[in-house]
Order: structure tokens, then C-alpha cells, then sequence
């Protein structure tokens, strides 16, 4: 819990003063306004706007038995099984989330699902369990992404589909430390380590601090980082995909931060102005 004071982190302390957070989860839950699951219901309404023109993922989910890899409290997953799905199984590698997602889904009357914690790089399912794989949010935070993506086309039937949301790593929030620092690109600006000690610095004034540090850093080659995110850029997903056979794209897209910047996607300042890639793919029969 401790922190290490420099120029820096007070830099970025006072200059988080001039900035609004975003609304975050993890603050109402706080605050007692909202719990996580709840939160991420509501959200859930919104995901198929990624997908659409092109695919209605609100069509597609019914009837099928879905894996939700990273399911977090359950929210998105009790709304899956609320909307048509026919079985859902969600997966996640904090307890603490599956404990909520198991609760959060029984107040909902949501029938047929389960919650299980597991880490998707190693799945404890049999081959072609699923239909569909929904991962929302979820890419940019997985450690080994080539190797979740095989675990997935392992565990899908024949013509199973994956879904991908992400936002990528040049995202203005990208460093996924917007519950208590506001300040947008501020990992472009500042070294890693100046933003954990800032952000240690702010979460001791918050309920839940050691929840919210232990989820975000750890310590990897004897130094700590910021280890619940890849730091995946939109290059790099186009390489990855671009170099797996598990899956045909059937949908890839970049959506703009706004409308009127949607001219930039085409430039090579992309990266800083998407808000979210968006990819179906469709397993390959091998």
C-alpha cells in the first residue's frame, strides 16, 4: 500500500485536479450508487452497437451456448442469458468477481449459467463446448494473447465464432487507471512507474485500495508494472491475427473516439484517435 513520493507523481496528483474521471465502477460501487455487476448490465445493452450494421450480436446469441471469457462480476454474462442464449459459462481469474457473478446472476433469475475461475490461456473445457466466445473487454488485458486464441478455437464447435471488443492501447484511457486518474493520454506523458505511485498515492483516500492496486500491478522481473493490461496497439492485434490460423475474419473494424475524427483511421495517428477495434472471427476447419 505504501508509495514513493517524487516530482513527478505530484505532477500528475495536481494535475488530475484539472480533469473529470470518467464515471467508473469501481467509484459508485464506492459510493454505494451502483455495484459492478450492475454496471456492467447496463453496458451490455450498448455492446452490439460495435458490431452493428455488419452483425446483430443480439441475433446471433440466441439459442447457442456461449463462453464468457472475462466475465468479471457477471453482469454481461446474465445479460447474454437473459437475451436468448441457451447456456452461458462465464470465466474469471479473480474470485472475487465469480463469487459476485454467481450472486449478481441469481438476483437476475438468470437460468442456465455458470461462473467458473479459471485463466483462459488454459481452459479446463473439452474440445468444441461452444458455439460462440464473447470477450469484451478482455483482449488488451490478457498476458498471452496467442495462446488464448487457440484455447478458444479449441473450445468452439466447427463454424464457432469468436467476438472481440478492445480498446486499444493509444486510447486516451488506455492505461486502464481512469477510476481515480482523469488526465487522457497520461501514459504517454508520464513513466510507468511515476503513474502506480500516483495512483497508490490517490487510491489511499478510496474504500476499496487494496483491491483496486492488487487487480492493477505486479511485479514482473523483480519490478512492479501495470500487469492488468498487454499494452495491446492496433498493430499489434493486426500482426497477431494476422499470423494465427484459428480463425477467418469475418469483421474488422476500427471505431472512432468520434465521428468527426473518423478521417484519422486511415492516417498512421489511428492508434490515438480509436475508441474501440471490433473483430468477428469464425473458426477455421483445419
Amino acid at each position: 500500500m505504501k508509495y514513493k513520493s517524487s516530482i513527478g507523481v505530484e505532477v500528475v496528483i495536481a494535475l488530475n485536479k484539472c480533469f473529470k474521471r470518467p464515471i467508473h465502477p469501481f467509484n459508485l460501487e464506492d459510493e454505494g450508487k451502483e455495484t459492478f455487476a450492475e454496471w456492467e448490465f447496463e453496458q451490455s445493452k450498448r455492446l452490439s452497437n460495435y458490431y452493428l450494421p455488419e452483425i446483430d450480436l443480439l441475433r446471433e446469441i440466441q439459442g447457442k451456448t456461449i463462453l464468457d471469457i472475462g466475465a468479471g462480476s457477471g453482469g454481461k454474462t446474465a445479460f447474454y442469458a437473459l437475451n436468448g442464449a441457451r447456456k452461458l459459462i462465464g470465466i474469471d481469474t479473480e474470485e472475487r468477481f465469480i463469487i459476485q457473478a454467481r450472486d449478481f446472476a441469481s438476483s437476475k433469475n438468470a437460468k442456465d449459467i455458470d461462473f467458473i475461475v479459471a485463466n483462459a490461456e488454459e481452459m479446463p473445457f473439452q474440445n468444441a463446448s461452444f458455439d460462440m466466445c464473447v470477450m469484451n473487454d478482455v483482449f488488451e488485458h490478457v498476458s498471452k494473447p496467442e495462446v488464448v486464441l487457440k484455447e478458444v478455437s479449441r473450445v468452439l464447435k466447427r463454424y464457432g465464432k469468436v467476438f472481440i471488443n478492445s480498446p486499444p492501447y493509444f486510447h486516451p484511457y488506455g492505461a486502464h487507471l481512469t477510476d481515480l486518474i482523469g488526465i487522457p493520454y497520461v501514459h504517454l506523458l508520464f513513466p510507468e512507474p511515476v503513474l502506480i505511485n500516483a495512483y497508490k498515492k490517490l487510491a489511499l483516500e478510496t474504500k476499496s485500495a487494496e483491491k483496486r492496486i492488487d487487480l492493477r500491478f505486479g511485479v514482473v522481473d523483480n519490478r512492479e508494472q501495470i500487469t492488468y493490461i498487454n499494452k495491446m496497439t492496433i498493430a499489434r492485434f493486426e500482426e497477431i491475427m494476422g499470423n494465427q490460423n484459428q480463425f477467418k475474419a469475418i469483421l474488422y473494424k476500427l471505431i472512432p473516439l468520434k465521428n468527426q475524427v473518423g478521417f484519422l483511421l486511415k492516417t498512421p495517428f489511428r492508434e490515438f484517435f480509436t475508441e474501440m477495434l471490433v473483430y468477428v472471427g469464425e473458426k477455421n476447419q483445419l
